[in-house]
């Protein structure tokens, strides 16, 4: 039976991997890119986002077989490439990786700095949330943006790029939840160390090296050199008594550099960092363009494959050995769903089967409320580079253009209600106003407007609830498998309203830092006009705030909780331990879904040592 082969422009890989050696007076090189960057800026102003997944429905209603294999794995983004690597090191078993998108090593998706115009183009999904009552009120519709990334290396390709573990306290509380002491923070280390190639390029960023690991596919570096804002951030955190750490050691407590997952100054995505150096293994098949539809059960509750469209066809492939769903925190309970395993409730309202009544399926979502629009005029102003200029920089490896945000300081601490993790995460930031930005916002034009006053370009510090206790759901809409899932993040919904109140703290402290000398003497001042909707509450009062906070929170695409991990299905849990499937066997789900409780903070770090974990448990349990 004939197989489909993948493709990749290894020609582009190469000729990206050059780049740094290449004289900067190159002008053919200088004019490609300066093209290149206007074409790809002009589309994302005018793309449409899908809002179904109706371009993989098939053209027919016949089924081809496509053949059996050991395991097949649904996904290829951050956990699915680092699986299908590890998996593929057995080398007499077959693994085969569907994925829906396709690989993404275009030359303008590895520049950092125009991330956000990749919100807007072929590799994002354009999910969005049901409307909220609780947060994104100044977005239109009140439905707030779920990015994800579609394609190789998923939301890797298009996310901040921002390499963070967790903080150990989280993974300690996973091994009481799971009651399986391997989790525990101390005995992950040496899988988080396998995974990374750590290379300190900042002596000003602080860094505890017996933490890291050299050696590992994923290159881990800093954005050099070290950005204005960001050192003044440094020294306002330190004026306000904030210790300066490595936040991927053992404490998170405290203000620090981003560590991102570039190379050289360009973004290395996890399937190409994981799988390119493999891909020539002749048991491991990557399959691109696949869109999984169903998970196939036999009457013994065993899965035994799954069904997937391709280029018009249905086709059904045999999983001798497993099934893994690393579709992501809304498409793998979506496809669990759609395969009858969920509430029985949902299933039997939207017309499926129930196979497994498992009530924790999409029944625990959380994402973090983040505020990126409290802005500060000032003095401050950059140095204006033109872009051949930022692209010399660039094939050195450095500069503008390789950052994915516009500073690169971070602090993570805890609020007066958080005693054990952290809970507030605040980035430094310059910014500026545009018709791009307010469509990358999805803000109605009224309040984004306000939020700027009278002026185009100030200084930010965007402040995130990374702990918090509100949870939302992921549904079906229909049975087909191409209508979107209904998400429903229902953030800062708490009755207690502990997350708006931790917000609310976020807000005092950016507003101390920004008293702080090495602030002021850019003269930092606030310069938000009133939004409307909250001039019932007396200006800038802690109700006015409360009001502002729910109308300019949106997600922070930090996403995870819908199939968590624990020991009880009773109680919640949708996979064991080992991360399979309750009341199913041979299926496990592995990515962020998973995770059980947050990790305070930005979640590529814990899912790869999610995989690297599964990949030893699975290998042992099939060895």
């Amino acid at each position: 039976m004939s197989k489909f082969s993948y493709t990749i422009n290894w020609a582009g890989i190469a000729f990206l991997l050059c780049l740094a050696t290449v004289r900067s007076q190159d002008n053919d090189l200088i004019d490609y890119f300066t093209n290149l960057i206007a074409d790809h800026q002009e589309t994302a102003l005018n793309y449409q986002l899908p809002t179904d997944a109706s371009m993989y429905k098939p053209l027919d209603d016949s089924v081809t077989d496509y053949g059996n294999y050991d395991f097949v794995i649904v996904g290829g983004g951050v956990t699915g490439s680092v699986l299908a690597r590890r998996l593929s090191d057995m080398e007499n078993l077959k693994v085969l990786l569907l994925e829906a998108g396709t690989f993404a090593d275009d030359a303008f998706y590895r520049i950092p700095s125009m991330t956000a115009y990749l919100a807007f183009s072929e590799v994002q999904w354009g999910f969005r949330s049901i409307p909220q009552k609780t947060a994104c009120l100044g977005i239109v519709n009140q439905r707030c943006s779920a990015y994800r990334g579609k394609g190789m290396g998923g939301t890797s390709i298009l996310n901040g790029g921002i390499y963070q573990r967790g903080v150990p306290e989280g993974f300690n509380e996973w091994a009481e939840i799971t009651n399986d002491p391997s989790w525990a923070w101390e005995n992950l280390i040496p899988l988080f160390k396998r995974s990374e190639d750590f290379h300190h390029n900042d002596p000003n960023a602080p860094a505890d090296p017996q933490y890291h690991g050299t050696g590992g596919p994923l290159y881990v570096q800093y954005v050099t050199p070290q950005n204005p804002i960001t050192t003044t951030f440094l020294e306002a955190n330190k004026a306000v008594g904030n210790k300066l750490v490595d936040y991927n050691g053992p404490s998170q407590v405290g203000a620090t550099v981003f560590q991102l997952y570039l190379k050289n100054g360009q973004r290395q995505n996890i399937s190409s960092a994981f799988l390119d150096p493999v891909m020539d293994r002749k048991n491991l098949e990557v399959l691109t363009e696949s869109y999984v539809t169903k998970i196939n059960i036999d009457e013994n509750k065993k899965a035994v494959g799954v069904t997937f469209t391709n280029h018009g066809k249905t086709y059904t492939v045999t999983a001798d050995k497993e099934v893994i769903l690393s579709a992501g925190v809304y498409q793998s309970p979506q496809i669990l769903l759609l395969s009858g395993i969920g509430p029985k409730e949902h299933l039997e309202e939207v017309g499926i089967e129930v196979i497994e009544d498992l009530e924790g399926v999409g029944s625990s979502l959380q994402d973090d409320p983040i505020n990126q629009v409290i802005v500060f005029k000032s003095n401050y102003s950059a140095e204006s580079a033109t872009l051949q200029h930022q692209l010399e920089d660039y094939f050195q490896g450095e500069g503008a253009l390789t950052q994915v945000l516009s500073a690169q300081g971070v602090a993570f601490l805890q609020s007066k209600y958080e005693k054990k993790l952290v809970d507030l995460e605040l980035i430094s930031a310059s910014a500026g106003a545009s018709e791009f930005g307010r469509r990358y916002t999805d803000m109605r034009s009224e309040v984004y407007h306000a939020l700027w006053g009278n002026t185009t370009r100030g200084l930010a510090i965007n402040i995130a609830n990374v702990n918090p206790v509100s949870k939302g759901t992921v549904r079906l809409n229909s049975k087909s498998p191409f209508d979107y899932p209904l998400i429903d993040f229902n953030m800062l919904s708490d009755p207690e309203e502990k997350d708006i109140a931790v917000m609310y703290e976020g807000v005092k402290m950016v507003m101390d830092l920004m008293k702080t000398p090495a602030y002021q003497r850019y003269g930092a001042e606030f310069i938000a006009n009133p939004i409307h909707e909250c001039t019932s509450h007396e200006l800038w009062s802690k109700d006015y705030w409360y009001c502002f906070l729910r109308y300019t929170s949106t997600a922070a695409y930090h996403t995870r909780g819908s199939c968590p991990m624990g020991s009880d299905p009773k109680k919640g849990a949708v996979v064991d331990h080992k991360l399979r499937v309750f009341g199913i066997k041979n299926l496990r789900v592995i990515d962020s879904s998973v995770l059980p409780v947050t990790m305070s903070g930005h979640p590529t770090g814990t899912c790869l040592v999610i995989a690297e974990k599964a990949s030893d448990d699975i290998k042992a349990d099939h060895k």
